[in-house]
């Protein structure tokens, strides 16, 4: 085979993102000045979170984080709660608590670059940013030692462009392998909509790493012949890669 590529997500699929909103919730109740308890803050991030990312799937347009905390800040004040910090000072705190995490990868995933990578293919990730800059993960990423296991990292304030439009995977593919056409290009990650529809509407093969069991519960799933397959463990990862190029050679 002439070149082969696979992406993955960051956030939910190589490292845990609970750890990273815990921190933003830290961040928040100390510049509200502890006039909140921080489990109200964090359920308010939570559910910010949440329809954040709704917006985004539905609009499919990238916007800066910095941009989002000051609709947090709003909303903050339409609770009466006086919201008076510096957005960009928060923003800097919340970048540089999350790329100081003490946190560990998940381990399937960390095996599977590892697999991946033995296994001749050109290993990148791709990322939607939310209520941290790219910066962050990327510090985090080099921290947790990943980074070397990567050959590129697209984010979407790189490219203008989030997850699921088409435009951030065929970046990351034109990074990886310049001109050349690859026999496989897949994409794994763990949110259904922005991972594994976005790969599909891209054309790419896509797998989703389902660890807790929503889509399915036994080991995996095929859900689109040679196309497109759901896990609940990334070990799998070496299975599917080589019956999606045993599907290419046929």
């Amino acid at each position: 085979m002439s070149a082969k590529a696979i992406t993955f997500d960051v956030w939910g699929t190589i490292l845990p993102v609970e750890p990273a909103i815990k921190v933003v919730a830290d961040v928040l109740t100390k510049a509200l000045g502890g006039r909140v308890q921080w489990s109200s803050i964090y359920s308010f991030v939570q559910d910010e979170r949440r329809a954040l990312k709704l917006a985004r799937r539905e609009r499919q347009e990238f916007i800066p984080p910095t941009y989002n905390l000051y609709r947090i800040k709003r909303k903050l004040k339409e609770r009466g709660i006086a919201a008076d910090f510096d957005v960009y000072e928060v923003q800097n705190e919340i970048d540089e608590a999350v790329s100081s995490l003490d946190v560990k990868p998940f381990q399937d995933a960390v095996e599977a670059l590892r697999a991946v990578r033995d296994d001749g293919y050109k290993v990148g990730v791709i990322s939607n940013i939310l209520l941290w800059r790219s910066r962050a993960t990327r510090e985090l990423l080099s921290k947790l030692d990943i980074a070397g296991l990567l050959d590129v990292q697209i984010y979407a304030d790189d490219v203008g462009s989030v997850k699921p439009s088409p435009r951030i995977f065929e970046m990351a593919l034109t990074v990886l392998v310049g001109d050349i056409i690859p026999d496989v290009y897949v994409h794994v990650g763990d949110d259904f909509y922005e991972d594994f529809v976005g790969a599909l509407m891209a054309d790419y093969g896509s797998i989703l790493v389902d660890r807790e069991g929503r889509y399915i519960k036994r080991e995996y799933h095929e859900a689109v012949p040679c196309r497109a397959y759901i896990v609940r463990d990334l070990k799998m990862i070496g299975v599917i890669t080589h019956q999606i190029e045993s599907c290419e050679t046929r």
